[in-house]
């Protein structure tokens, strides 16, 4: 591993601290097999701004949207009012790589795209090899993929009709790659936009939208890292031309370690759909499941010792009882019949689960091997959780069932029995 203070990440710094934000001078890029990150230089004290970005800086939509019109040449027949977040900044980064560094003032971002990971760098399920992706088939994983790409690919067909017809050449130009690329970025490293305001927040609201932070988003993921944004306006105590945010460690850094940022509590499922990396045992590991027949199609996501499964339960059991009894008054049957669906729900999920198999090494690339068994280990615990749960539901059963004079005994292998009779 070697530390980096030279082009590109050199390039990135000016540009930042020419903005007025910038990298913390003890601090500097290093490099290596699996990407870059962020290490202290010198030992780092606690609760230090390690990295800032002001706000020109920060790609947008509004942003992204005025840059793309003004290298269009401001198209007066612009039908493209409902694009998402994902099709504006996602043309406007791809418009860098088409047109070139020389050929356009409006597209300001050439220092920060230089220092991010090219397309074979990336790692999340839309660049796996076929190969890779079928060992996911039977997950929930696997189908948000083929969800994924079918959804992107459309958006980026819209995209790149609408530069053909103001510039065939660049239409032609701007490949799938691109706009994957790009929307991978935005997946990966955005923030929400509530981040920005006064009081920055992680929590994204209907009314957020996904924003690029130069700089800010450099720092690699520590689940559970003590961090804090601060976003400092011209006239307060620091005094700056506009505002800035800026990212704040709340542990001191020896020499030569890393510094982490912290993305928030999330699963496997989405750590490798959106950013590529998965991690071992994971206590925010979910499991989605739906309930068939649901008028509202709500799904229940549930966790590690089954965290979250008494609203599945809860409406399992509604569904069985006579319509407007009150939960508290179910029957021992009804009970044992809730157990059972909830039971045969399960058993359909793990039935459908990859086994955890040694893979073939040549085949499969390391990172996407970590992925896979620790996405699989995570949902496999989850079901047996739930396993469990179920089965203190119909001891619950059993001992209702016992207060009212009858003795229950389940049969433990009922399928046994079936073929004893046969």
């Amino acid at each position: 591993m070697s530390t980096i203070q030279s082009s590109p990440y050199s390039r990135l710094q000016s540009w930042l601290t020419n903005a007025g934000g910038g990298f913390h001078p003890e601090t500097g890029f290093s490099q290596d097999i699996a990407g870059s990150r962020i290490i202290a230089t010198e030992d780092l004290e606690k609760d230090i701004p390690v990295v800032s970005c002001p706000f020109s800086k920060i790609i947008t939509k509004t942003l992204a949207r005025e840059a793309v019109l003004q290298v269009l040449g401001n198209p007066s027949d612009v039908d493209n009012e409902d694009w998402t977040e994902r099709q504006w900044i996602g043309t406007y980064l791809s418009l860098h790589w088409i047109i070139g560094e020389s050929e356009s003032t409006a597209l300001g971002h050439y220092e920060y795209l230089a220092t991010l990971p090219g397309p074979k760098q990336l790692r999340t399920p839309l660049h796996f090899t076929q190969d890779e992706l079928e060992l996911f088939k039977g997950t929930n994983l696997y189908g948000a993929t083929l969800d994924r790409e079918l959804d992107w690919k459309k958006e980026w067909d819209e995209c790149r009709s609408f530069v053909a017809k103001i510039n065939n050449q660049w239409g032609e130009s701007f490949s799938w790659e691109k706009y994957l690329t790009a929307g991978t970025y935005l997946s990966s490293r955005s923030f929400p936009s509530s981040l920005l305001n006064k009081n920055p927040s992680l929590i994204a609201t209907p009314s957020t939208e996904p924003v690029l932070i130069p700089g800010v988003d450099s720092l690699n993921h520590a689940r559970a890292q003590p961090v804090s944004w601060v976003v400092t306006y011209p006239m307060e105590e620091e005094p700056v031309s506009e505002p800035k945010i800026s990212l704040i460690l709340h542990t001191p850094i020896a020499k030569e370690q890393e510094l982490f940022n912290n993305y928030g509590p999330k699963p496997n499922s989405e750590l490798i759909l959106g950013y590529g990396f998965s991690l071992p045992a994971n206590p925010d590991d979910t499991v989605v499941l739906k309930l068939g027949g649901a008028i509202d199609g709500k799904k229940w996501e549930i966790g590690r010792d089954a965290r979250g499964a008494e609203g599945l339960w809860k409406e399992i059991l509604s569904t069985l009882m006579e319509p407007g009894t009150e939960l508290e008054d179910a029957t021992y049957e009804d009970i044992l019949d809730a157990a059972e669906m909830m039971q045969e729900m399960v058993q359909a999920k793990i039935d459908r689960l990859p086994p955890l198999v040694a893979l073939n090494k040549e085949k499969f690339r390391p990172e996407v091997q970590s992925m896979f068994y620790h996405y699989i280990e995570g949902q496999a615990a989850i079901l047996q959780s739930l396993f469990d749960f179920c089965g203190m539901r119909e001891q619950e059963a059993i001992e209702l069932a016992r207060k009212q004079g009858i003795n229950l005994v389940l049969d433990p292998n009922p399928e046994a029995d079936e073929e004893e009779d046969q």
